[in-house]
């Protein structure tokens, strides 16, 4: 039987002023070992500062990334193969996986300083292909 990740995104947006994160997807089917884009945009009158956190089930949220690239070793361990490149411009803040895998179920939350959106992974063995 093959394997799907199953994203069912909850939106959840919280205000500070005019500050917003938000993630705008209802529920994506991705298969095992395809890319994944979970897209995060802001309204931000200031210079955002951007994170990305992941909480795997049975466990409380733990940081995924932050908009500043590191070359710690500990952070990359944390990352998972995930990124994201902050896009001022568009006011993004996309997180990227080339390859996924069932271990990346998790709920994953766009955090922009004191305002946080979340999105619900699960897996679901019992899809067809």
């Amino acid at each position: 039987a093959a394997l799907f990740l199953l994203p069912g995104f909850d939106i959840f947006l919280f205000k500070t002023d005019a500050d917003s994160v938000t993630q705008p997807e209802g529920t994506v089917i991705i298969h095992e070992g395809k890319s994944v884009l979970l897209y995060c945009t802001y309204d931000y009158s200031g210079s955002p500062v951007l994170y990305w956190y992941a909480q795997y089930p049975h466990e409380v949220p733990s940081l995924l990334l932050t908009q500043y690239g590191t070359s710690d070793e500990e952070e990359k361990r944390c990352r998972r193969g995930f990124s994201a490149k902050l896009e001022e411009n568009s006011k993004s803040f996309h997180l990227e996986k080339n390859s996924s895998e069932v271990s990346d179920s998790a709920v994953y939350y766009c955090a922009l300083r004191d305002t946080v959106s979340k999105a619900t992974w699960e897996l679901n063995k019992n899809l067809p292909d």
